[in-house]
C-alpha cells in the first residue's frame, strides 16, 4: 500500500463551516482515494463528524474495501463502493439557469458577512478564491434550483480536468440550498451522506449548469439530488444526498 494513501489532509481553504472541511470536498477526496485503490466508479461517503483541517488524518483501509477517515479514535467520515439510481429533471435553458444564479447570489450578499456560510469554499459569496456555486429557484413546483458555472483553471488536476474533489464539492452545497429554499434560510441543516459519480470529467473554462432539487423528507432526514450538465445537456456528474435537520427541528 502506498504511504500517501494512509493519511488525508484537508487544506484550510477548503472549508465549509469556518472551522471544518467542506463536506463535498472531503467526500470527493475520499472517493478519489477509493477509486485509486479499487477503480470504484460510484462511491458513497458518510460524514459522521466535523472534519479537522490543516493536519494529516489517518485513513484506515477496511477488509470490505471501504475507507475510514479518523481523528484519533473517532471516525469522522467513511467511504464505500455504491450504486446510484437517480432520475434527473430536465435542465433549464442556460439563460434561465444563469438568471437564477445571479439573483441567488444577490440575495446571499444582502445577508452580509454574518451569514454562517459566507466564507464556504463552495457557496460563500465572500470567497473570491472559492467556487462561487450558488443556485437559485427555477421551478417552485418541483423545487428545482440552478445556476451556471465555469470552473477556473486553478481547479485542474495533473490530467488537466477539474479534480474529483472540486466536482464533488460543486455537487454538495446546492442540495442544501434546495432544501434551505423550501424550509427557510434560517433553518440549520447539515450534509451527512453523499453518493456520487463523475460521468464525464469537467474541463476548466467550459460552461456548465448546476442543478439541485429536493427529493423527499422523512422526519429529520432530507433527501436531495444534484447534477452538473454541459452546454449540450449531457450529464457530467450527479449525486444523491442525505441532509439532516437538528433534533429539535424534527
Amino acid at each position: 500500500m502506498h504511504p500517501a494513501a494512509d493519511t488525508l489532509q484537508i487544506d484550510p481553504r477548503h472549508n465549509g463551516p469556518r472551522t471544518s472541511g467542506n463536506g463535498g470536498w472531503v467526500a470527493g477526496a475520499l472517493a478519489r482515494r477509493l477509486a485509486l485503490l479499487a477503480h470504484v466508479p460510484v462511491a458513497t461517503v458518510a460524514l459522521r463528524a466535523p472534519v479537522p483541517m490543516g493536519r494529516p488524518l489517518p485513513l484506515r483501509h477496511r477488509a470490505d474495501g471501504s475507507l475510514a477517515l479518523c481523528d484519533g479514535d473517532t471516525v469522522v467520515a467513511d467511504a464505500a463502493p455504491a450504486t446510484l439510481d437517480l432520475a434527473l429533471p430536465a435542465a433549464p435553458p442556460d439563460d434561465v439557469a444563469e438568471a437564477a444564479g445571479v439573483a441567488a447570489r444577490l440575495r446571499h450578499q444582502q445577508r452580509g458577512p454574518g451569514d454562517p456560510y459566507a466564507h464556504c469554499f463552495v457557496c460563500g459569496f465572500a470567497r473570491p478564491d472559492g467556487l462561487g456555486v450558488i443556485v437559485g429557484p427555477v421551478d417552485e413546483g418541483t423545487g428545482l434550483m440552478a445556476t451556471t458555472w465555469v470552473p477556473p483553471a486553478a481547479l485542474a488536476g495533473p490530467d488537466g480536468a477539474v479534480t474529483v474533489e472540486a466536482t464533488w464539492a460543486a455537487l454538495d452545497c446546492p442540495a442544501g440550498m434546495a432544501w434551505s429554499h423550501r424550509l427557510g434560510r434560517s433553518q440549520s441543516i447539515m450534509t451527512v451522506r453523499m453518493t456520487a459519480t463523475v460521468d464525464r470529467p469537467l474541463q476548466p473554462g467550459a460552461r456548465y449548469r448546476v442543478l439541485a432539487w429536493p427529493l423527499q423528507r422523512d422526519g429529520r432526514k432530507l433527501h436531495a439530488g444534484t447534477a452538473i450538465v454541459d452546454a449540450d445537456g449531457a450529464v457530467c456528474a450527479r449525486s444523491q444526498q442525505l441532509w439532516l435537520l437538528p433534533r429539535e427541528a424534527g
